[in-house]
């Protein structure tokens, strides 16, 4: 059984579905044959670059091509770059998360023949009827399961796998190297530290919202540390967090291996997203013994698994609300934390959910192709 693990953006870009490609590889590679294509880093034996700078941030983006054309562009562009591999290699399955992506290399396998099954791990997530052409697709919450199963997706074509992540790597520390921590990355002793682990923009992690929210706290007593990728609307956040809270916060980009650091110095993790597949930012924070804030979405509510979680995001203070309880109760962010974080090392430690993907990949090869 040969595996093509395939993420377009892997390599340059560190979170979502592309550190889930990443880690996925390297808990796969000394098991199976198993090949990662991504778009930067470094060329080994099993991991191949296919490069497409020019789509997103070079030439294009000179011409002013919109963002969502970029990408579109990338992603046909990625899958064509793969051919001379699909030739040589004849991989069994291929297994990505991108929508476009997919749908290039279906064309390309109903054009020259290949055998390859399609796996789409929805993790975005997208609707039914965009991944509805693929001849399997993983689910990563029960919540999108039944939004396929509703739709009419045949059942032997789905299967819930969630996404995995190292729960050792992100263990809660001592105090006193808690308050190191804070000191290399700039935060306060004497405050309680919420973190939010996302893109700095407002479409979709409406980081907007969650500085507003953090506004309604005694500036005091909390300190908003936002850890993400700078996106084309971070500028105009920075001013309106300046705006609203002073000095108490931070923007930070770190590269995927150092954020667990950050969860490691904070006290609360919030995310003000309306919707997610499965958010890995959220488990991460839950195995960092952190207590949550998540919207009261099924999504979310299957991941957390605990209805003192959620909170209506859409609601102007509710989010603050429920950080001040946790804030000013140290035994409570413990109680929560500690009970989050054996939920999340019982579903979701890579180990836990290692035999899942195997089988996901045994079973893709017992269902036909779709034409």
């Amino acid at each position: 059984m040969k595996i093509a693990l395939v993420g377009s953006r892997v390599g340059y870009i560190d979170r979502g579905f592309e550190s889930f490609s990443r880690s996925l590889f390297d808990l796969l590679a000394p098991d199976i044959d198993i090949t990662l294509f991504k778009g930067g880093g470094n060329r080994t034996k099993n991991e191949v670059v296919i490069s497409t700078p020019w789509c997103e941030k070079g030439v294009l983006s000179r011409l002013g091509v919109s963002h969502n054309s970029r990408v579109l562009i990338q992603e046909r562009a990625f899958a064509a770059g793969m051919l001379p591999h699909l030739f040589g290699d004849r991989f069994d399955i291929i297994h990505f998360s991108e929508v476009v992506l997919g749908k290039t290399l279906l064309r390309l396998r109903r054009l020259f023949g290949f055998r390859y099954r399609l796996v789409f791990s929805n993790g975005a997530p997208a609707p039914p009827l965009f991944y509805e052409p693929f001849d399997l697709t993983q689910e990563v919450t029960d919540t999108r399961l039944q939004e396929a199963l509703k739709f009419g997706l045949p059942p032997e074509r789905l299967r819930l796998v969630p996404y995995g992540i190292d729960c050792d790597r992100f263990s809660a520390v001592s105090p006193t190297a808690k308050a190191h921590l804070r000191i290399k990355h700039g935060l306060p002793q004497d405050r309680v530290v919420v973190l939010c682990a996302a893109a700095i923009k407002r479409h979709h992690k409406r980081i907007d919202h969650l500085i507003e929210e953090m506004g309604r706290l005694d500036p005091t007593r909390y300190f908003l540390l936002v850890a993400g990728h700078r996106t084309d609307e971070t500028p105009a956040l920075e001013a309106q967090a300046k705006a609203r809270l002073g000095a108490n916060y931070r923007f930070v980009t770190l590269r995927h291996h150092e954020m667990h650091e950050v969860y490691q110095a904070s006290d609360i993790f919030a995310l003000a997203s309306l919707t997610e597949g499965l958010g890995i930012v959220i488990l991460e924070a839950m195995a960092a013994l952190l207590p949550v804030v998540v919207h009261h979405d099924d999504s979310f509510r299957w991941v957390v698994g605990h209805e003192e979680s959620l909170v209506d995001m859409a609601m102007p203070g509710a989010m603050a609300r429920r950080v001040e309880q946790l804030g000013q109760d140290a035994s409570l962010r413990h109680g929560v934390g500690s009970m989050l974080c054996e939920e999340t090392r019982r579903r979701f430690d890579w180990q836990n959910v290692k035999p899942d993907y195997l089988a996901l990949y045994q079973h893709a090869l017992t269902i036909p192709a779709l034409p």
